[in-house]
């Protein structure tokens, strides 16, 4: 089982945050992003504890933030996809605290905080159904017989789930029970390469939601926006008088300019593409400079030598458990 990714939308929400200032008018709504966007994934880590505790047979493979489309319909996203021999087991975790009931018409899931405040989410519940069918109908349709179960999977220990009783709604610590009792229950539907060919095709057929450049997906000004790096250590803003050199106006921490990093920003926060004018602009730094920084595989190369724009190479892209960018080769 492979470690789950560090989102790559809450790596660039976060540094996106700290090139706004606290008066622009998207700035809570940026903030209450991240903050959900943290909770689920912190959730998601809780749920991968329990699954490495459940001993899955050998052969059982496990996905993370999958997306599927079926027959051209809209795309749906599971969190987390157990394929085994006997099943395939959609985990929806939900990271929500509080006195937790479900609205009928439309269904909503609400939550009533310690404080007594109300809110309202989308129904786990039909999420997961939804889920249970697309893939359901994506395995018919390459002649496997295998069943599709799921449940939703509460992460905190301060919810007070108050659902009526029946519904697969477990707290996450029960994930390696619930496990075993499926396994127990079930008989082996197919064998340990049809496993292995479900979770490679999935895989590449995998269409992530595009969400990026965040300027254009949170409909922001990015005018506004601070457009010089930023600091290594904490995110602050680097005065720089030099190219080569400059000190966070935060820390005081005097570092290299983080000219990858500041590149890799652009591209989720401002622009898709870029030529290498447009590149060398923004850095404002000479074009052999960025010609050499634009060799890096975390861009993608386009068009010809008279008309080559560049682009982020997303799969290359790898954050680490503290949201910190993972330079390849150790790049300065």
């Amino acid at each position: 089982m492979q470690d789950r990714n560090y989102p790559l939308f809450l790596y660039a929400a976060e540094r996106m945050l700290y090139r706004m200032t606290e008066e622009d008018p998207k700035y809570m709504e940026v903030n209450r992003e991240i903050t959900t966007t943290r909770l689920g994934y912190e959730g998601e880590l809780r749920s991968d504890q329990m699954l490495r505790r459940a001993n899955l047979p050998l052969g059982s493979r496990v996905l993370h933030d999958l997306t599927v489309r079926v027959f051209g319909e809209d795309p749906i996203q599971i969190d987390t996809l157990v394929i085994t021999r006997y099943f395939v087991f959609i985990i929806e975790v939900k990271n929500i605290s509080g006195t937790l009931e479900l609205e009928q018409q439309p269904a909503l899931l609400k939550r009533t905080a310690q404080d007594g405040k109300v809110s309202y989410f989308q129904s786990p519940f039909i999420q997961l159904n939804l889920a249970v069918d697309t893939l359901t109908y994506w395995l018919l349709a390459q002649n496997i017989k295998i069943p599709v179960i799921g449940a939703v999977l509460l992460a905190s220990k301060f919810a007070k789930p108050q659902f009526e009783t029946g519904l697969p709604v477990h707290f996450i610590r029960e994930i390696p029970d619930l496990l075993r009792k499926e396994m127990n229950n079930r008989p082996s539907m197919v064998d340990d390469a049809i496993v292995e060919w479900i979770a490679s095709a999935l895989r590449s057929q995998d269409e992530p939601y595009d969400q990026f450049p965040l300027g254009h997906h949170f409909n922001c000004s990015t005018e506004a926006l601070y457009l010089e790096p930023l600091c290594t250590h904490c995110l602050g803003r680097l005065e720089t008088r030099t190219n080569r050199m400059g000190t966070c106006v935060k820390c005081e921490k005097r570092q290299w300019i983080p000219y990858l990093e500041t590149l890799v920003d652009y591209f989720l926060i401002f622009r898709k593409t870029a030529t290498l004018t447009e590149c060398s602009k923004f850095l404002n730094i000479g074009r052999t400079k960025t010609t050499q920084l634009m060799k890096s595989p975390l861009f993608l190369r386009r068009g010809e030598t008279n008309r080559t724009s560049f682009e982020l190479n997303r799969s290359s892209v790898q954050i680490s458990r503290d949201g910190k960018l993972i330079l390849p080769g150790g790049d300065e």
